[in-house]
């Protein structure tokens, strides 16, 4: 009974300790702020890193109501012998005002290997 009650708080310790970890901005950033976040990305550190900024200003761009949208096309064509496959993205952008942002602070929580950024307003 011993045992499991020490495994028990050794598990309630880790779980505790990994969340205490991650910044407090991931859960609760200031209204002029955004937290974006990207998985692990084919194209490296520096490609998820921008992905992860991207996907914050777009959040704080929502809420000015600047209207980003992304169309993807994939096009797909086969005969007896071969297949070929497309794939092409398009954004448009409609801006209505103007949103400058800079970088505040980032996390890179190495377990899972998600890179959260927290933007704001200049």
């Amino acid at each position: 009974m011993t045992s499991i009650l020490a495994s028990l708080f050794m598990l309630c310790a880790c779980a505790t300790q990994s969340s205490l970890s991650r910044p407090q901005w991931i859960t609760s950033a200031a209204s002029h702020q955004a937290v974006g976040s990207c998985a692990t990305h084919a194209l490296g550190k520096y490609k998820q890193k921008e992905c992860a900024i991207s996907r914050a200003r777009l959040e704080l761009a929502a809420r000015k109501g600047i209207t980003i949208s992304a169309q993807t096309v994939m096009t797909e064509s086969a005969t007896n012998l071969s297949s070929q496959s497309t794939l092409d993205g398009i954004t448009t952008q409609t801006v209505n005002g103007v949103i400058k942002t800079r970088l505040v602070d980032s996390y890179h929580d190495k377990q899972q290997d998600i890179i959260w950024v927290l933007v704001e307003e200049n």
